[in-house]
């Protein structure tokens, strides 16, 4: 009976090994592996085209939305200007913020450059056409859809990804916030990948 027992157990000791070194190995295979999400875009930035591969920053951060955008944009765009201002002058060199327009049949470039920089003198704002836009921000695995709505002072609505997506110099994602709405957070996420 004891020896049974035994057997009983020992073969239990042996799954739970095997689970635990199988989950272990599979943590640290999901850990060391690249990032497959993002890569490099094209995009218009002041009316001249934009490739993100040739300039990019130690750490880019990444927001989809529109400028007429009634408060979403707004508020992630303006807790991220004020975590960019927490920062010190050499972590601002080697940070940028990239917002992208997904309001194709209404702003410009000029527009959404304005808008960006608005919020911090820093940020770049791009637009281009639908199929560049749509291109761009799937790689994120980001969308928007325009919705009519009489009821809105514009007459649409476009929904869109809130998450501000953090990236590597060659634009892969590494980290992402969901309704970023907060300075602090967006703070500590950018001191912890710089």
């Amino acid at each position: 009976m004891i020896f049974k027992s035994l057997t009983t157990f020992s073969k239990f000791l042996l799954a739970a090994i095997v689970i635990t070194v199988s989950g272990l190995s599979l943590f640290l295979w999901l850990a060391m592996r690249a990032p497959t999400m993002g890569g490099d875009f094209s995009l218009n930035y002041q009316d001249q085209n934009w490739n993100f591969s040739q300039s990019p920053k130690d750490l880019n951060l990444l927001y989809v939305g529109y400028v007429k955008c009634p408060d979403v944009c707004p508020m992630s765009l303006s807790v991220s200007g004020q975590a960019f201002k927490s920062l010190k002058p050499e972590e601002v060199e080697n940070v940028r913020l990239v917002f992208i327009s997904t309001d194709f049949e209404h702003d410009t470039a000029k527009d959404v450059s304005e808008y960006a920089s608005q919020f911090f003198p820093s940020f770049i704002g791009l637009t281009g056409t639908e199929e560049q836009i749509r291109k761009s921000i799937s790689l994120f695995g980001a969308s928007f859809m325009l919705e009519k709505n009489p009821k809105s002072y514009l007459g649409y609505s476009i929904a869109h990804t809130d998450r501000l997506f953090f990236l590597n110099k060659k634009g892969y994602v590494i980290d992402s916030i969901s309704n970023p709405r907060s300075a602090d957070e967006i703070l500590l996420k950018i001191k912890e990948h710089l």
